[in-house]
């Protein structure tokens, strides 16, 4: 299963609330690269776990690669490798790399990137100094599978359970795999997505406008858009974990420490950044570069962006056109400091 955001620099545009998002890192990327160990090879590498098409990453690469600056001089070299799944648009990435006005880009820092699922080793054992991702792993591998709904709070018993073991399988997989890369004394920020509450009763944040999309879809079966059994395959893989779910890796030693846990209820940057009549085309854009990708890759490749646009563009931006003014949204973040110690 992929969970590739749409490209053709339309994550780029759309992706501000992640943007917002990423800056409740910076102040732990600065410090884990002023510490950042350099390999024998006398380079300084950050890994970007997640960057899809690049600019929510060029603030937190600049921070890092200034704070390296400052603690191993100005000749150091440094590597930055941005990874992200084979589909993604590396184009795009390369692109914003090179032009746009607030990148890292400058003498002796080098560009690199990897096509490879980030739920497996990705770079060379012990060659990582600074790992950051943003926003990414509450992305699953495989989604487990829902009888009803698009998003996990529509999950049976059942289903919840297996929803629950593969976000523990797949957190558990991501620690693994960075724990080969990084070298002694590296330190990786994550900051991503987190659940309000605990067990069956959590809640992700984004169910009012997941209920609105699952209404859409409807809708679409009813005007013979979709198809039912094309509408019974489509689930969004995304998996909100709760504190203990955080820590629970970390609970019986291993190679990494988490040194800090913290959490922030952000609740709706598109509505801080867009109120008013420009809201529901916002939310809508946001939603389909974000979501729609996951949600619509069981159909033909020809009919995706039809069908996107009905659903995201039409349908959902109507629907929260039509409602009482307000944010649609409740997010919540977690931002995590995980050492390896050397």
């Amino acid at each position: 299963m992929s969970t590739a955001m749409e490209g053709g620099g339309a994550y780029n545009a759309h992706a501000s609330a992640q943007a917002a998002s990423a800056t409740f890192g910076l102040d732990q990327v600065r410090a884990a690269a002023t510490s950042a160990p350099v390999d024998p090879g006398g380079w300084v590498t950050i890994a970007d776990y997640g960057a899809s098409e690049g600019r929510n990453s060029l603030v937190p690469m600049s921070a890092a690669v200034a704070s390296v600056r400052e603690a191993h001089g100005a000749d150091r070299p440094i590597w930055v490798v941005h990874t992200d799944l084979p589909d993604n648009d590396f184009a795009s990435l390369f692109t914003t790399v090179a032009d746009d006005p607030g990148s890292y880009r400058g003498p002796g820092v080098y560009t690199a990137a990897v096509g490879r699922s980030f739920y497996e080793q990705v770079l060379p054992a012990a060659s990582v100094s600074l790992g950051w991702s943003s926003i990414a792993v509450h992305w699953l591998r495989t989604a487990p599978g829902l009888a009803d709904g698009v998003w996990p709070s529509a999950a049976t018993a059942e289903e919840y359970r297996a929803w629950a073991q593969a976000g523990a399988d797949d957190w558990s997989a991501f620690l693994t795999a960075r724990a080969e890369e990084m070298l002694p004394g590296a330190r990786l920020v994550v900051v991503v997505g987190a659940a309000h509450g605990e067990g069956r009763t959590r809640r992700s944040g984004a169910e009012r406008a997941m209920d609105e999309v699952t209404r859409g879809l409807g809708e679409l079966v009813d005007r013979g858009v979709v198809t039912e059994a094309e509408r019974a395959a489509m689930t969004i893989p995304a998996w909100y974990r709760t504190e203990a779910e955080w820590a629970a890796p970390f609970a019986d030693g291993g190679d990494l420490v988490l040194e800090e846990l913290r959490f922030v209820d952000l609740g709706d940057p598109l509505w801080q950044q867009t109120p008013g009549a420009d809201y529901p085309g916002a939310v809508a854009a946001a939603l389909r570069v974000s979501f729609g990708p996951s949600l619509l890759q069981g159909l033909d490749p020809d009919r995706r962006a039809a069908v996107a646009t009905a659903l995201f563009d039409d349908h959902l931006a109507r629907a929260i056109a039509a409602a009482p003014p307000g944010p649609w949204f409740d997010w919540r973040l977690a931002v995590l400091v995980v050492a390896k110690p050397g």
